[in-house]
């Protein structure tokens, strides 16, 4: 009798054993799984923001007199089309991103300052991703 009750304490140590190790790796995984899909919206993000700032880029080397004029917040959705925004943007990137670029006017270094921002939301938190930068009229004749 004694042997047999060694032997289901081993069992159930054993048991228990496998179950805490089960418990980290489905616990492992799942963290894995989570920050992948983490990075993955974040390279997309910065992907958009990149995109972004070469659309400015090419309104500005289109027509520098419109370019100057867009200031303020600017909403850009995945086919490119600049609409313009009174307050914030709305998701406008695959049902996930909200893409807005602001321009400012910087009138003592004569440039466009360029603000662009993708965000999303992930697991009920605002992650964004932004780039910023300035463009000058640079086709001026001195």
């Amino acid at each position: 009798m004694n042997q047999k009750g060694q032997t289901l304490a081993e069992i159930v140590v054993a048991l228990g054993i496998v179950l805490l190790l089960v418990t980290g790796l489905i616990g492992g995984g799942t963290t894995a799984i989570r920050t992948s899909d983490q990075s993955r919206l974040r390279s997309l993000a910065v992907s958009y923001n990149q995109e972004a700032i070469e659309l400015t880029r090419k309104l500005r080397d289109e027509n520098w007199t419109e370019f100057h004029d867009m200031t303020g917040l600017w909403c850009l959705d995945k086919d490119g089309v600049w609409t313009q925004a009174i307050t914030a943007c709305p998701i406008n990137i695959d049902n996930t991103f909200t893409r807005a670029v602001t321009f400012s006017w910087n009138e003592t270094n004569l440039r466009m300052d360029i603000v662009s921002v993708v965000s999303w939301q992930d697991g009920g938190a605002t992650h964004q991703s932004t780039l910023t930068t300035f463009f000058t009229e640079w086709t001026i004749n001195i």
